[in-house]
């Protein structure tokens, strides 16, 4: 029986580390995936709202400032789509180019957004107004918000100070036991 090491007849092998490529970082980008997201689901959602208009044959309305509004909203979103699209091509190697290409992104939502509200109010002026007003809270909250992050911090300091204020109101208090002494008339 042959009592020869194995480990030292095996070739020694070099542990190389590897940073990972420009195009995976690029993509793991979280801001480059939530526009991604959510620009599949506005396209999705305006699509949707195109079908039923057309099945339901509800005509784009009469209304001639509602028909240059829509123009615009869409001339504006195509061009901002292509804009946020050459933006974050350009941020695969330049990184300065990743907050551009954000703030493009938003606006083009916007756009999109809009026409969904356009077609939304062109089905229903009722519906328009249940999906607008949680529309804009959201709008609000997600959009405007991170664009915005001076007014944000605010926000979110006010709220942990509303809170942290609600935790001392609501703190458990050490009751003093007062002895109610009555008075015997005469």
């Amino acid at each position: 029986m042959d009592t020869t090491n194995v480990a030292a007849k095996l070739p020694i092998a070099t542990i190389v580390r590897e940073s990972p490529s420009l195009l995976r970082t690029w993509w793991m980008n979280k801001n480059l995936q939530y526009d991604v997201a959510m620009s599949s689901c506005i396209i999705i959602i305006n699509i949707v709202a195109i079908l039923h208009m057309r099945t339901h044959n509800i005509p784009f309305t009469s209304n001639d400032d509602l028909s240059v509004l829509m123009m615009m909203f869409v001339m504006f979103y195509i061009s901002s789509g292509i804009g946020s699209c050459i933006s974050w091509i350009v941020a695969i190697e330049h990184d300065e180019a990743l907050e551009p290409a954000l703030f493009i992104g938003r606006f083009c939502h916007t756009m999109g957004f809009g026409i969904f509200f356009i077609l939304l109010y062109c089905i229903s002026p009722h519906l328009a107004l249940r999906f607008g007003v949680p529309g804009l809270i959201w709008f609000v909250a997600a959009l405007v918000a991170p664009c915005c992050p001076s007014i944000w911090r605010c926000l979110c300091q006010t709220v942990q100070e509303l809170r942290d204020w609600w935790k001392y109101v609501n703190q458990p208090r050490m009751v003093r036991n007062y002895e109610i002494v009555h008075a015997k008339n005469g």
